[in-house]
C-alpha cells in the first residue's frame, strides 16, 4: 500500500477507496479545519450578494460537522477522542467570545454557540458509526476506514 491517506481499493467496486485513520495526516487536516474555522470566526467578512454570503455560511456550517467527524478519525485512544471534542468545545466557545470582546460587527450569543457544539456532536456522531461501520458510506461512493486500532 502506498502512503497517502486515500488509496484506490483493490476490490471491484471502482467507486471505493481506502482512507487511512489516526495517522498524523487526519490529525494535521482536523486542526487545519480547526484554524480555518476560528478565522473564518473571527475575521470580519464585508458586505456581499446574498449567494456568495449563504456559501459562506454554509462552508462554515460544513466546517464545525467537519471539526467534529474528524476528531474520531484521527484519534484513536477514547481519552483522545474526548480531548478533541472537548478541544474543538473549547474553541467554539473562546471563538464567540472572542467575537463579543472584538465587535467586529458580531456579539456573543448563547444560541450560536449551542448550534456549534451541536453541529460539532452531529459530525463526531457520524464518524462514531462510519467507525464502527469501518466506512464512510456517501451514495455510490464507500471509503473503506483503514487503520491499525480498527
Amino acid at each position: 500500500m502506498s502512503r497517502t491517506n486515500v488509496l484506490p481499493a483493490k476490490s471491484q467496486n471502482p467507486g471505493e477507496l481506502h482512507l487511512r485513520v489516526f495517522t498524523s495526516a487526519t490529525k494535521t487536516l482536523w486542526a487545519a479545519i480547526v484554524s480555518v474555522t476560528v478565522v473564518t470566526e473571527v475575521v470580519p467578512i464585508p458586505l456581499m450578494p446574498p449567494l456568495p454570503f449563504y456559501a459562506y455560511c454554509a462552508a462554515k456550517l460544513v466546517f464545525f460537522i467537519a471539526i467534529g467527524f474528524l476528531a474520531p478519525l484521527a484519534f484513536w485512544r477514547f481519552n483522545a477522542l474526548n480531548r478533541g471534542i472537548l478541544l474543538a468545545a473549547i474553541s467554539a466557545a473562546a471563538v464567540e467570545s472572542l467575537q463579543g470582546v472584538l465587535h467586529h460587527g458580531h456579539s456573543f450569543h448563547w444560541y450560536e454557540l449551542l448550534i456549534k457544539l451541536a453541529l460539532i456532536l452531529l459530525g463526531f456522531a457520524l464518524a462514531l458509526d462510519a467507525r464502527y461501520e469501518r466506512k464512510i458510506s456517501i451514495g455510490p461512493v464507500h471509503i473503506q476506514l483503514v487503520g491499525h486500532h480498527l
